[in-house]
């Protein structure tokens, strides 16, 4: 099991999504950061917040909707309390909070409006009604079945969704960061698989929008994706891009490939994939996470180091033939297979 202090980071992840005028109890938080059954640490984590951390501490508050005892923090329970009410969250006579009023809802639809001026909840119906006649039922199954998901499914195949994302994109021409943020996550706070797709593709159209502290929103979404299909895709056309345009951000990938989450460690090795791909990229870092993970069992850490030794191999063979022969007897089969596929 990873030291505590180094879960702290996806804690703080999540408390910095808290939006204002919301609050998020310690075992909410626990749970989005892949943590569940473990409130107390996110207590241990807020005392222990490093200095300069920008954190909005004071929107977390315990199960009872009551904020605890000195805030966590050191501060006068007073100090939290009078920084809840400034931004409008209302205590009752007893010094709670109403949950079902004030809560955090990281998969509700967002209310506000977008560039275009229409609610998101209303962009994400008109979404719906394009890609619905492009499905089909037996695709739909298909589909289902294949990814072994809980989702719902249209049946739309990628090239057309692709297709109507272009479109889409061509009639919305103003869309900004804020508009594709909270687009983005309304149309992942359905159970559509479609739908959810759509704002992966949006967001790998649209990459230049995005700003470095994004990242946050992008792991979020990889902790919920639970699938190959979506994280993938996230990590590799999202966050890969985001990293190269901001080396600084190669820390939360270090921090990734150390989270008990097996799909934070894929991520962020299929975050390094498309400048290595390239004959580029950071070699060195790849090798540390390799290192690192070369002993695991899970499948999906094997292809992927499997995948991405594939890829550099096009490029430079001898590279990745030095690489297995220096780790003879530590490569799984399953990611030797992958990295010596063009050798």
């Amino acid at each position: 099991m990873a030291p505590s202090n180094q879960l702290h980071q996806p804690i703080y992840a999540v408390i910095r999504r808290i939006p204002r005028g919301k609050v998020a109890t310690y075992g909410q938080i626990a749970a989005l950061a892949g943590l569940p059954r473990r409130a107390r640490l996110v207590g241990t984590a807020l005392r222990e917040t490093p200095e300069g951390l920008d954190l909005p501490w004071q929107r977390v508050i315990n199960a009872g909707g009551r904020v605890s005892p000195r805030g966590g923090l050191g501060v006068e329970e007073g100090y939290q309390r009078h920084l809840l009410e400034e931004e409008g969250v209302v205590f009752d006579s007893h010094g709670r909070v109403d949950l079902e009023r004030f809560g955090w809802d990281p998969d509700a639809v967002p209310r506000g409006r977008g560039s275009s001026g229409r609610p998101q909840d209303s962009e994400v119906q008109a979404i719906e009604a394009i890609l619905r006649p492009l499905g089909t039922p037996e695709r739909a199954e298909g589909a289902k079945s294949y990814l072994k998901s809980d989702l719902d499914f249209l049946g739309v195949n990628t090239p057309d969704l692709r297709a109507a994302v272009r479109i889409w994109l061509k009639s919305h021409p103003d869309l900004d960061r804020p508009a594709l943020i909270a687009l983005a996550g309304a149309l992942w706070a359905t159970s559509s698989h479609e739908l959810r797709s759509f704002g992966m593709e949006l967001l790998q159209a649209r990459v230049a929008l995005l700003r470095s502290e994004d990242v946050d929103l992008l792991e979020d979404l990889l902790r919920r994706s639970r699938s190959w299909a979506y994280v993938d895709f996230i990590a590799i056309q999202v966050v890969g891009p985001l990293v190269e345009r901001d080396p600084r951000l190669n820390a939360r990938l270090d921090r990734w490939v150390k989270d008990p989450d097996f799909w934070l460690r894929r991520s962020a090795v299929l975050a390094l994939l498309l400048p290595l791909r390239r004959g580029g990229g950071d070699w060195p870092r790849f090798i540390r996470y390799a290192d690192r993970l070369l002993e695991e069992k899970e499948f999906f850490i094997r292809k992927a180091l499997g995948w991405v030794l594939r890829e550099v191999s096009k490029k430079d063979p001898e590279r990745v033939r030095r690489f297995l022969n220096e780790r003879e007897g530590r490569v799984s089969g399953v990611t030797r297979r992958e990295a010596e596929k063009y050798l």
